[in-house]
Order: structure tokens, then sequence, then C-alpha cells
């Protein structure tokens, strides 16, 4: 697993930020689900492969939507990185697992601390004082959304629907009903919709629609969900440096919080690593300049000396030139005739760049 995927379902599974997501895309913004009313679901389930038996799949976020001991749905997100045609065929394929969860019957176990456990499915296990008390029919059904959530800078390319997907004739179109990829392209989304989250997560979807947009322009967001303290400041960060490349974030804020003599912000964070970017820049571009004027002038002596030379034959000291050329003491004192710096007919760049670098 990649450091996008790893440091972005480290966000995501907060019950904060997993409920703020929820909450803005199903429910417009309004506060609906919880953090306290989720729990985590065992991620792996299995599906029968073509002439290969069993076969393990694992969704990247899942969690059970609670009131009390009342299941009310299942959500799950899928992250992504680039494009994938068969992104629908996986993604409805962790729904139909979880989907036949639900028609297994429930197993029994013995009465425990624990009665309200739940199953891979996001079943509950239930309860009971006899370990061989039969099997009981499973009661309520949920429903189960799966969004997919893409990071990529580019637009999403391929397929966003099964009939996009798949091939189907038309005549099976009566039988086999479109089904939607629940897609959510977070450097294109709306800022109506970015400014709804209340979480981290929507302090990265204004930084990474602003990287989208300014490229590297986006240092000078003065956004005001930049403003917003940061919760997850560890997470966030790592996130921020793997879809960037970019450590300085990360660094600068670990700073920061490990000083804790201000709010963690983003543009707080930004403002800093910026400072560090310009000054670097600033050193680079003197230093291309230093070189560059240098270069010019050396191109300027070379021209004088071979002036000289022409000046020397022309006074019938072709002699001296050949000696000039063959012993630079003598060629200094030529120089020194003709009233040029022996520096500026020097060819030397390797040693001026090393004192740059020191």
């Amino acid at each position: 697993m990649g450091a996008k995927d790893v440091t972005t379902r480290r966000l995501e599974e907060f019950n904060d930020v997993f409920a703020d997501i929820i909450n803005v895309l199903v429910f417009g913004g309004r506060r609906v689900v919880m953090p306290e009313d989720l729990i985590d679901l065992d991620l792996r389930s299995e599906i029968v492969a073509d002439d290969k038996g069993l076969r393990g799949q694992e969704r990247d976020i899942a969690k059970f939507w609670t009131r009390g001991k009342i299941r009310i749905a299942l959500f799950g997100f899928e992250n992504q990185s680039i494009p994938y045609r068969g992104m629908i065929l996986r993604t409805y394929g962790y729904n139909g697992a979880s989907y036949k969860g639900q028609t297994i019957p429930q197993k029994t176990v013995a009465k425990t601390d624990h009665a309200d456990a739940m199953d891979s499915s996001g079943a509950e296990i239930a309860a009971s004082d006899d370990a061989n008390a039969p099997k009981e029919p499973r009661q309520d059904f949920y429903p189960v959304l799966t969004f997919v959530f893409y990071f990529g800078l580019t637009p999403w390319n391929t397929a966003k629907s099964l009939y996009e997907a798949v091939d189907v004739p038309e005549e099976f179109k009566k039988f086999i009903p479109d089904m939607p990829l629940n897609l959510v392209e977070i450097a294109w989304l709306e800022d109506a919709v970015i400014e709804q989250f209340q979480s981290d997560f929507g302090i990265f979807a204004r930084f990474y629609k602003d990287l989208r947009i300014k490229g590297e322009s986006y240092r000078d967001s003065l956004d005001p969900i930049l403003k917003r303290k940061i919760d997850h400041v560890e997470e966030l960060m790592r996130m921020i440096t793997a879809y960037t490349g970019n450590p300085m974030y990360e660094e600068y804020a670990m700073r920061m919080q490990k000083e804790q003599k201000e709010e963690i912000t983003m543009l707080a964070v930004m403002q800093r690593a910026d400072e560090k970017l310009r000054k670097e820049e600033r050193k680079e571009g003197r230093k291309e300049g230093r070189k560059e004027g240098r270069k010019e002038g050396r191109k300027e002596g070379r021209n004088g000396l071979n002036q000289i030379y022409v000046n020397l034959v022309n006074q019938g000291r072709a002699t001296d030139v050949l000696r000039a050329v063959q012993d630079s003491a003598f060629l200094a004192q030529i120089l020194a005739e003709f009233g040029v710096n022996d520096n500026d007919v020097n060819d030397d760049d390797d040693d001026e760049d090393a004192q740059d670098e020191s």
C-alpha cells in the first residue's frame, strides 16, 4: 500500500472526520451523523473468484452508523489517486458482500460483557446463555453506501457507471440496471461544498483544489478555511506530504506543535514553509546571477586578451605573444602593461562554483 493510501486512511479513520464527510456529501452539511454513533468494521471479506475459489477483498474504510443498538447504514470509503475503469465493479463487489452478510443468520455466542460485538459484515453477534442455541434469522436490513474519493490533479477520465465500464447489450438493459459510481473528485469540489466541511478534511480539500488551480501560486492563498485550527496535525500534514511530495509542511507543523507557541493552522504552516522556499529561491537567483556575471566578465576579458595579442603582433612583438601563451608569470606582466586584471581572463568555473557552495 502506497504512502498516499496509508496517510489518507489515517485521516479518514477519525470518527469526527468520517462523520463530517458523510454529513456534507449525504446530508448537505447538516450535522446528522455523530462521531460517537460510528463503529469500525472488519475491512476484509471474501469473494468467489472464477475457478480460483475464495479470494480476499479489503475496503479502505468502512464504518457502521448506529443509534443505540439500531443499525442504520454502512458507509464505505475507497481512495484512488489514479483513474481505474474497474472501480465501479470493485465498489459494488464490496456492497454486494455487505448485503450478502445481512442474509446470513446471526451467530450465537456465550453471554459476555461484549455482547454487542459485530462480525466482519457489520452484523451484531447475538448473546446467548446457551452456546449451542440455534442461529436466528437476521431481522433488520440496512443500506450500504460507498464513496470513491479521487485525489488526482487531472480529471477522472474513465468509467463512472456500470454501463460505461461493461458492454451491456441493449436487450439486457431492461434486466440489468445501470449503477453509478459515487465518485468525489476532491480537487474539483465546488467551493460551496468545501465550505461545509468542519473537519480537517475540508482544510485538505481547499489546499488541494488551490494546488490544482494555482500551481505554485497556491502558496499565496489566504482562504479562511486555511485559517482554521487543525485537529489532527500529524495525520493531515503527512497526507499533504504524500500528495505534494514536499516534506516541508510536515516539518514545520511538527516543529510548531513541539514549540506549542501558536495555534496550528494550514495558513501558518504554509507561511513558514513559504518563507523558507522564497529565501532559497532568492539565494539560488543570486547565485545564478553572480555566475552569469562572471561568465560575461570572462568573455569580455578573453576578447580583451585577444586584442592585446593583436597589438603585440602589430608592434613587432610576436615572440612576446608566444612566450605569454607558455609562461603565466610573463602573461601577468603583459596584462599589467596593458592595464588588464588577471582575474578577468581566468576561465576556472569550478573554483568559483565551489566558493559559492561554501
